[in-house]
């Protein structure tokens, strides 16, 4: 079938070609459509409860996202401020908080300047007075203003803005042109955070990501290509159908509507990694048969048919191992499996069709210029690569029960590293940490307490009610007598609506009403008076992910021994939540992916070989690659994220591949009365596995020259697994075949 299929290609090599790059064009129109994607519920299932609580609060009470403007004394040089209290400070702050009150998507806003508004009627004239108004207020409150030093102080705006990128972008350059655009005092540093800065900065960065790696991975992979064929023109012919398919792939994206997010945004750096080895496989094998005298015709068929077998039975385990995603309850995992086999169905459907025109092309071309053919010469079969593996086959067809006894000690350090491997969700801890958006949050949460929010929704025939408003108070007072365990630090309900009011909760319910009807801060009940807000705000997000857990878990515990009315739901929200809740779907999406992933990569090796003896040649190394994988995570200190909740299922569909070339080569060489198929196997394959490996993980650790950091911990993990699978294809997949087939070798021979 191969055979034929081969010929069909070669001979209409042309026409093959040009339907390529009619959807090449096509594609361009796609890429064009791309779209990025920053909303975390968007991340999430939407049948999910904290989504759904998320989108009703979004819906009912507006958004409750905050933007804080950092206002600090940041140098200490002659001519300017070093003083918060400063009245040019003071001046500059008033000016910059009417600018955005300007914004209709700014609800309300706050800072020390209305404080002087609301005391003197105006803004301080001198150092004294300010000092003087600052003195009067109550520690706590002070405290909330302005930090301890006097050298920062924030403007805290609460917003009401669409969730799209779009408009995040608009948000995010209007407000710094309102901030460039204030006369602050020399020595003064001012900026945005809060959820818009930071969510802005991990757009910047995933653009900025996706573009640099990919472009990173085409030059390492074209420079390890250009020392192993030892022509610029012969490296090329592989990178050709890749670049086709990367292209392909992300063209197709903006067709499907597919958006990037941080999931996706890898899509690029890994094809190019993993789409050159379904080239690189069928151009080795193309040069090896010319060694052998055939013509270019036969060595591209030959190199179709033959390499063809182990390709389509490598792209079918690695499409199995990346369609486990697709069953992930999480929608960035599924947009990402789909993205992956597409792109790994073109990488290869391109590597078996243009790869062999783009050869004959080249030695057409050749010919035309010196007259002859030349017989192509690689270092991956010649020179030292060549006896380095040729004595590989050599030690393991005589000593293979000694790799595996090497493999298990290796195995055992891995498996020791299992046993520390974290999680960590939060887009906050994505980015990196020394960028000043991060920088001055993590400022405010030392020098104020913190500013994270988090909502408790409560649900009821009405709100109103004295003993539904009772019973928030309550929760709300136990929560903050507990902040030693939560982090709150200040909390806003409807019950501090009423009692700052009359000075206590009244049992009339039309009094509860006017409170309410009075209040101007932001919306905290719904408009049919069923929902209502309780907002507590601290530290949540700034500690590490295990404190994160305990903080949501201690939420949990209040909400659990409140003493609500009975027919009362009371829930967490919000996207402090929705960071938990994404931890939580983590660890369960890892374990079931990882699960399926394998049982299907198991699956498609024994129905397309039907043996035992070499779906285990195959497996085993896929298995051990996956455990190393795993055990340097938790040695490196890597946790594992939504973006790498699908690794192990990848390294999996990936690692199968060595094995299953090394097996088919020896099964093809033992069929053929070879005397010696372990060391013909190793010493053939093995060179163009170690190339695949070296550029598929050069396109993983592309991923290095990211921002983001799970694109570092993605790359170096899955460069990792790409070494580990290759690493045990060799040592124990070879050590199988010698063990399980090594009789019938040794008695071929002496019959002979």
């Amino acid at each position: 079938m191969l055979k034929k299929l081969a010929k069909i290609i070669v001979e209409y090599r042309i026409a093959f070609g040009l339907v390529a790059v009619f959807l090449l064009v096509v594609s361009f129109y796609g890429i064009a459509q791309l779209k990025f994607e920053t909303n975390l519920a968007n991340q999430l299932p939407e049948n999910l409860p904290a989504v759904q609580d998320y989108f009703t609060v979004q819906n009912e009470f507006q958004s409750n996202e905050v933007l804080i403007v950092v206002v600090k004394i940041k140098d200490i040089k002659e001519g300017g401020v070093y003083d918060i209290r400063d009245p040019q400070v003071i001046q500059g702050i008033y000016d910059l908080e009417q600018k955005l009150r300007q914004h209709e998507y700014i609800t309300n806003t706050m800072s020390i300047a209305d404080v002087y508004i609301n005391v003197l009627g105006r803004l301080p004239k001198n150092r004294e007075e300010s000092k003087f108004v600052l003195n009067m207020l109550p520690e706590d409150v002070r405290n909330q203003l302005i930090s301890s030093d006097y050298t920062t102080t924030l403007i805290i705006a609460t917003m009401n803005r669409e969730k799209n990128t779009q408009a995040l972008v608009r948000v995010y350059n209007e407000i710094q042109n309102d901030i460039d655009s204030v006369k602050f005092p020399q020595n003064v540093e001012v900026v945005q955070t809060g959820t818009v800065g930071i969510l802005y900065k991990f757009l910047l960065f995933m653009q900025h990501d996706m573009y640099l790696t990919m472009a990173i991975a085409f030059l390492f992979v074209a420079s390890l290509l250009l020392y192993f064929y030892r022509s610029p023109i012969k490296a090329v012919i592989p990178l050709i159908p890749l670049i086709f398919g990367v292209i392909m792939t992300l063209g197709f994206m903006g067709i499907l509507r597919i958006p990037l997010d941080i999931e996706t945004t890898t899509v690029g750096a890994m094809l190019v990694g993993m789409g050159i080895d379904y080239g690189v496989h069928v151009t080795n094998r193309y040069y090896e048969e010319r060694k052998k005298g055939r013509s270019i015709e036969e060595a591209a068929e030959e190199s179709i048919a033959e390499t063809g077998k182990a390709l389509l039975g490598a792209a079918l385990t690695t499409i199995a191992g990346f369609s486990a995603l697709s069953i992930s309850v999480l929608p960035g995992l599924r947009r990402l499996s789909l993205a992956l086999i597409m792109g790994l169905g073109l990488a290869a459907l391109n590597a078996v069709v243009i790869t062999p025109a783009i050869i004959i092309l080249e030695e057409d071309l050749r010919k035309l210029i010196t007259g002859h053919y030349e017989i192509p010469e690689t270092r991956s079969h010649s020179g030292f690569i060549a006896k380095v593996f040729e004595l590989m086959g050599r030690t393991v067809r005589d000593n293979p029960w000694k790799f595996l006894a090497l493999v298990f000690v290796i195995t055992l350090f891995f498996g020791y590293g299992l046993t520390m491997v974290t999680t960590e969700v939060r887009f906050e801890k994505m980015i990196p940490q020394n960028i000043p958006e991060i920088q001055v949050m993590n400022d405010v949460r030392y020098e104020f307490g913190g500013e994270d929010e988090l909502d408790v929704l409560v649900k009821a025939d009405d709100v109103r009610d004295p003993n539904v408003v009772k019973a928030i108070y309550i929760f709300e007072q136990s929560v903050l007598s507990d902040s030693y365990y939560n982090n709150a630090v200040e909390a806003e309900s409807i019950a501090d609506v009423v009692i700052r009011k009359y000075g206590y909760i009244p049992e009339d319910k039309e009094k509860i009403q006017q409170a309410l009807e009075e209040y101007q801060g932001t919306p905290l009940v719904s408009s049919d008076y069923s929902m209502t807000l309780i907002r507590f705000k601290g530290n949540f997000m700034g500690v590490s992910q295990d404190e994160f857990r305990k903080i949501i878990r201690a939420f949990e515990e209040e909400i659990q021994n409140s003493e609500f009315p009975p027919g009362i739901e009371v829930s967490l929200a919000g996207d402090t939540y929705l960071n938990y809740a994404l931890d939580k779907l983590t660890n369960t999406e890892l374990q079931r992916i990882s699960t399926y992933g394998t049982l299907l990569v198991v699956l498609i090796v024994i129905l397309l070989f039907r043996s035992a003896k070499l779906s285990i040649a195959m497996a085993t190394p896929m298995f051990l690659g996956a455990l190393w994988t795993i055990g340097f995570m938790g040695w490196a200190g890597i946790p594992f994220s939504q973006v790498l909740a699908g690794t192990i299922s990848m390294i999996v569909g990936l690692g199968v591949d060595y094995g299953m070339h090394l097996t088919h080569r020896f099964m093809e060489e033992l069929e053929e009365g070879n005397p010696y198929p372990i060391v013909t196997a190793v010493k053939s394959v093995g060179p163009g596995i170690f190339i695949g490996a070296l550029t598929t993980a050069g396109g993983f650790l592309a991923l290095l020259f990211g921002e983001l950091t799970p694109m570092h911990d993605f790359g170096k993990t899955l460069a990792f697994g790409i070494f580990a699978s290759m690493l045990a294809s060799y040592l124990v997949t070879p050590a199988l075949l010698q063990i399980f087939y090594g009789k019938q070798i040794k008695k071929r021979g002496e019959e002979k």
